[in-house]
């Protein structure tokens, strides 16, 4: 059996946190960060969160030690790959995205290509961009947003919320250009997409890819930690834990957390039965698989 996936979105204090969070995320067991997130102004500049920017004009422009304190995430503990996400909830990351590649294409003289190329360059370490694409759904732009992706040296994974058959049809037309250039759904299984079946999404993957197609080792679902006023919205570790140990009968074989951020804030609150630190909710999803 493969190793379980434990994964995390973390916000802000991957970037102002320092070397702190970098060595918390590191003894965790999480074997998986997401760097949450990237957005795409009109003119092509990528800004973490609010801030800072990332790059613009094809240049780096975040601070210096940051590429150093990411390289860390890989070096001697749980960590094995480093993620960063484009798009989220009420925004236009995607339109912005569309827009850019209808005006000045995907080859290196576009601006998308310099910016993603500069942050590469920057970051070596990066694997993958994650699509959190909840304002376009547009299959055009995906594909050729994730094949000038791949050819910079990024693989990508979707985490989808809703949009079955949208989802599924991007990753059947990258599969026959690219076969595993996408290597993941990262299936939200919290707010609006609190009533996904992971089994329904395996389904889909499966009845579009064939019988061949690793259709249940595709699907990592993600549930939400303790989180807003006094930390007593979302799931315990031991909440997490039993919504895994009930997945794992569907072959699943890794999910993720959302979100970091929220576990630093609330570890303390006493909200839970049990510790709800980082290394807590990294293990909920092993011992749930396990």
């Amino acid at each position: 059996m493969k190793a379980v996936t434990a994964a995390v979105y973390g916000g802000g204090p991957l970037y102002f946190g320092g070397q702190q969070v970098i060595d918390d995320l590191k003894e965790s067991c999480f074997t998986a960060i997401v760097a949450w997130c990237i957005h795409v102004a009109e003119d092509g500049t990528l800004v973490y969160n609010d801030k800072p920017v990332l790059a613009e004009g094809g240049e780096y422009k975040a601070g210096p030690e940051w590429p150093r304190r990411l390289a860390d995430l890989k070096q001697g503990g749980s960590v094995r790959t480093v993620l960063f996400s484009v798009g989220s909830g009420g925004v236009a990351d995607f339109h912005h995205i569309q827009s850019l590649i209808k005006s000045q294409g995907t080859r290196p003289n576009s601006i998308l290509y310099k910016n993603f190329r500069a942050l590469k360059d920057a970051i070596p370490i990066i694997d993958a961009i994650d699509f959190d694409d909840e304002d376009l759904f547009d299959q055009s732009t995906t594909v050729e947003f994730a094949l000038m992706l791949y050819e910079l040296g990024y693989h990508v994974t979707f985490c989808p919320y809703s949009g079955t058959d949208f989802w599924v049809s991007c990753l059947h037309e990258l599969e026959l250009k690219h076969a595993g250039l996408v290597t993941g759904f990262n299936l939200q299984c919290y707010s609006g997409g609190s009533g996904n079946d992971p089994q329904a999404w395996i389904d889909a993957i499966r009845k579009k890819m064939g019988p061949d197609f690793d259709a249940k080792g595709f699907v990592f679902p993600g549930l939400w930690s303790r989180h807003g006023e006094e930390c007593r919205a979302g799931d315990c570790p031991s909440d997490i834990e039993s919504r895994f140990a009930n997945w794992k009968p569907l072959g699943i074989r890794g999910g993720f957390i959302w979100l970091y951020d929220d576990i630093k804030k609330c570890a303390s609150s006493g909200t839970c039965p049990g510790p709800m630190d980082s290394r807590d909710y990294a293990e909920a999803i092993v011992k749930g698989l396990s």
